[in-house]
């Protein structure tokens, strides 16, 4: 696999150690006190989110914890993994080369608002931070009579900063592109060479919700885990993906959104193909963006700063970024939308439309014995236009953080 252009520059940012006294061993029982600390080598952590495992039968996802450093108190959230295995979560901030230690507190009450679920429709649900809404995952069920409506899940995102959809849903310019949404526009099986377009939905094929297997609730960290099955033009499922959202707790104006995903062939092997503007993980804005697209301007990586930010990119660069950023306007509020793509992914060509659509598509073949598996981070930010160093900053933390 080629490194991702700018990875070459990319050092351990974040390590995080785990000291549990005489428990350290190997002992699931845990009965002294719990120490954890966040080295930054290289890079600045600005609201990066971290986490650290932990072994013991004395969490659940109901216990309340804090994390105490020697200049503060801040929310953790624990998530059970399985067992007695847990997931400790909190978000840092520490100019790079620092060093910080937090022990776990559970008589403090650290945490003023949290995220949790509600139920919008029989085909949505909504995260909300508080009563902020943050996004809001649409799932209807398949309607041969209504499919322009009801032939993709996808997951709307909500201004940070208000109560309104930032992202395109059915209706308007290229209606098939909507919020946070992965797709293929060609996917054959084997042994057959008919056309199975999980992009444009327009002949029976769909991908379809199936179930919410597990959400996260607490004041660091919201989101969940769902299965989706992509179907053929008969209704038959072949590829099973399992999506996985995480939004984490930032400071007012901003989101920070993790995508993952992992697809498994059903029945036999599948190629996965389409190209750079109708296949992959991408993120479609309002349609008051392509209304306005002479508004829209992309912030690219340093070796890109040649190019134009308010034209789209050529198919000469458009190979294997790390990270790009569009910005757009919503009537006078402007947004910085930033496209973190894990080293860990397939090689990518990047896509940018004016009208307000981004992301990276890559080709694969896919097998039930060898599934493939996609992340990617989204900060959405309300401030003013952040700086190619800044959106560096926040990819160095999420490639370091083992997320």
């Amino acid at each position: 696999m080629k490194k991702k252009a700018g990875k070459s520059d990319i050092t351990q940012g974040l390590v995080i150690l785990l000291a549990l006294g005489l428990t350290a061993c190997g002992s699931k029982q845990i009965d002294q006190e719990e120490i954890f600390t966040v080295l930054s080598n290289d890079h600045d952590l600005i609201n990066a989110p971290v986490y650290a495992e932990l072994e013991s039968g004395n969490y659940d996802e109901n216990t309340v914890v804090c994390l105490n450093s020697e200049t503060e108190i801040i929310p953790g959230q624990i998530e059970t993994v399985s067992g007695t295995k847990h997931k400790l979560w909190w978000v840092v901030n520490q100019t790079a080369g620092e060093s910080k230690t937090y022990t776990i507190n559970r008589d403090e009450q650290c945490s003023t608002v949290n995220f949790s679920w509600e139920t919008v429709s029989d085909g949505a649900t909504r995260l909300v931070l508080g009563d902020q809404p943050i996004i809001q995952y649409e799932h209807p069920v398949y309607d041969k009579d209504n499919v322009e409506e009801t032939k993709k899940p996808f997951h709307h995102v909500y201004n940070p900063a208000g109560n309104e959809l930032i992202s395109n849903g059915p209706g308007g310019l290229y209606p098939h592109h909507r919020g946070i949404f992965f797709g293929f526009s060609q996917i054959y099986r084997d042994g057959s060479d008919e056309q199975i377009n999980i992009w444009s939905s327009s002949n029976g094929e769909r991908s379809e919700h199936v179930e919410i297997i597990k959400e996260f609730t607490g004041p660091v960290m919201g989101g969940h885990i769902v299965q989706i099955d992509w179907k053929d033009r008969e209704g038959n499922s072949f590829i099973e993906e399992t999506r996985e959202i995480r939004v984490f707790q930032q400071p007012a104006g901003e989101s920070l959104i993790d995508f993952h995903s992992t697809l498994k062939a059903l029945d036999g092997p599948v190629r996965l193909e389409g190209d750079r503007q109708h296949a992959g993980v991408q993120f479609r804005a309002a349609q008051f963006v392509a209304d306005h697209s002479e508004q829209t301007r992309f912030i690219r990586p340093a070796h890109l700063s040649h190019l134009q930010p308010d034209e789209e990119i050529g198919e000469e660069d458009m190979m294997n970024l790390s990270w790009n950023a569009m910005n757009f306007k919503i009537e006078d509020q402007p947004f910085t939308v930033a496209y973190l793509s894990h080293p860990s992914n397939p090689d990518a060509e990047m896509s940018e439309r004016l009208y307000g659509r981004f992301g990276e598509y890559f080709p694969h073949y896919l097998t039930a014995d060898d599934p493939l598996t996609a992340g990617y981070r989204f900060w959405i930010t309300t401030h003013e236009e952040p700086s190619a160093n800044d959106i560096g900053l926040r990819h160095h933390a999420y490639v370091s953080s083992g997320i």
